[in-house]
C-alpha cells in the first residue's frame, strides 16, 4: 500500500481518464480529431457557413428548439451565463427592478462567480431550501417586488431533484397571478421531461422565456438556445452583441448542437429508466445513500462513507487498476461523514451491466477505507 501512495501522487487525473477503456457517466469522451471528422462528415457542412449570429444552419436549430419548446422564437447563445444573464436584464428593464428570485443552490447563483450581481448589477432573493427546489409557498413569503422568479429544472448542486408537477405549476400560477415573468433554467430540461412524462411544449408552456443547453445531456461542443415570446427574443438580441456573443463564426457549435439534438433527445427516457434501475441497485449496498431516491432524471447523488480526499484518491486508484472511469465530479455532502459523486446516465453507461456497476462500487468502497 505504500507503494501504491507514492504512485498515487504522481499520477495525473487528466492522463489515466485517457486510458480508461469504460466510462459509468455520461457519453462517450471525444479526442479532438474525432470530433473534427465527426463534424467534417456531417452533411450540415454543405449549408452555407454562419456569421456573426446569422445563416441557415443557426437559423434552423433556433427555429427547431423553439418549435420543441412550444415558443413563438429561439436565439443562439454561446454560454448559457450569457443566455440567462441577456433573459434576466431584459425582465429587469422592463419591469424598472433588479430583484430576481432564485434558489440558494442554483447555478446562477453558484457556479457563475456572481455575474448577475457584479455584472449585470442585478439583486438575488434567495428563496427556498439547500436540499429541495422552492415551492409557491416559499415564494408567498417574499415581500420585494420582483422583475423576474428563475427555476432551474433540475436543480443540480441538490440533487438533480425537480418540483412536482403540481408544484411547478402553483409556481407559474403564482407568477401570472403577479404578473412576475417566469424564467426555467433548463440547462438539462431535456432530461428532467421523462420525469414528468409531459411533453417539453407542456412544460416549457408554465414559463415565459426558458434556456436549454447543448453541452451536456445533448454532447454538444458548446451554447445553447433562449425561447420565448418574438418580441422577448428581438430584446435579447442587442444584449447577445453587448455581451460578446456575436461570434465571427460558430459552425463547429451549431453542427455539433443539431447533431446530439437528433442523437441524444430520442434516448433521454431510456437514460432516465436506467438511471433508475442503477440507484435502486447501488442503495441495496451497505453504506451508500442515493439522493434523491428514486432519481428525477438520468442524474444523482451517490453518497458514500468516506471523506472527499478518500474518495478522490479511491477513484483515480481504481481508474488507474481497472482502465474504468467512474465519477467526473466529487464534492462534500451536508450528511456528516459522507462525501458523494455525481452519476450522470448517458451513452456510454450503456456499457456497463448492473453486476458490474455493483463490484466496481465495492472495489470502491474498500479503496475509500484503504486511503
Amino acid at each position: 500500500m505504500k507503494d501504491w501512495k507514492g504512485k498515487l501522487a504522481e499520477l495525473n487525473p487528466v492522463e489515466v481518464r485517457k486510458k480508461c477503456n469504460k466510462f459509468l457517466s455520461g457519453h462517450y469522451p471525444k479526442p479532438q480529431r474525432e470530433w473534427l471528422e465527426q463534424l467534417a462528415a456531417s452533411p450540415l457542412t454543405e449549408e452555407g457557413r454562419d456569421a456573426y449570429s446569422n445563416g441557415p444552419n443557426i437559423e434552423a436549430l433556433e427555429k427547431e428548439v423553439a418549435g420543441l419548446l412550444g415558443k413563438e422564437a429561439g436565439l443562439w447563445v454561446p454560454k448559457g451565463i450569457t443566455a440567462q444573464q441577456m433573459a434576466l436584464l431584459v425582465y429587469a428593464d422592463r419591469a424598472r427592478c433588479r430583484n430576481i428570485v432564485l434558489h440558494p443552490k442554483s447555478h446562477i447563483e453558484l457556479d457563475e462567480s456572481d455575474a448577475y450581481e457584479k455584472l449585470s448589477g442585478l439583486k438575488g432573493i434567495r428563496v427556498g431550501k439547500d436540499h429541495r427546489p422552492f415551492t409557491a409557498a416559499d415564494l408567498e413569503k417574499v415581500t420585494e417586488p420582483l422583475a423576474a422568479v428563475t427555476v432551474e429544472l433540475p436543480l443540480r448542486r441538490a440533487g438533480y431533484k425537480l418540483p412536482t408537477w403540481e408544484e411547478l405549476t402553483a409556481i407559474a400560477e403564482w407568477c401570472r397571478s403577479r404578473k412576475v415573468p417566469l424564467h426555467f433554467d433548463g440547462a438539462r430540461l431535456w432530461e428532467a421531461a421523462p420525469f414528468y412524462n409531459r411533453s417539453l411544449v407542456e412544460i416549457a408552456a408554465l414559463a415565459d422565456s426558458v434556456y436549454v443547453s447543448f453541452y451536456k445531456g445533448l454532447g454538444g461542443l458548446t451554447g445553447c438556445i433562449l425561447a420565448g415570446p418574438a418580441d422577448f427574443i428581438n430584446e435579447n438580441k442587442v444584449w447577445r452583441h453587448r455581451f460578446g456573443g456575436d461570434l465571427f463564426t460558430a459552425f463547429p457549435y451549431i453542427i455539433s448542437a443539431i447533431e446530439g439534438l437528433h442523437h441524444h433527445l430520442p434516448k433521454m427516457s431510456g437514460y432516465y429508466v436506467q438511471a433508475v434501475g442503477i440507484a435502486a441497485a447501488l442503495a441495496e449496498l451497505p453504506g451508500v445513500i442515493i439522493n434523491p431516491e428514486p432519481p428525477h432524471c438520468n442524474a444523482f447523488q451517490v453518497l458514500l462513507p468516506c471523506s472527499v480526499a478518500a474518495l478522490q484518491k479511491a477513484n483515480l486508484e481504481f481508474a488507474d487498476r481497472e482502465e474504468k472511469w467512474l465519477f467526473g465530479y466529487l464534492d462534500e455532502t451536508g450528511v456528516p461523514g459522507f462525501s458523494m459523486g455525481e452519476l450522470v446516465v448517458g451513452e456510454a453507461t450503456a456499457d456497463w451491466s448492473t453486476g458490474e456497476i455493483i463490484d466496481a462500487f465495492k472495489k470502491l468502497l474498500e479503496l475509500s477505507r484503504e486511503s
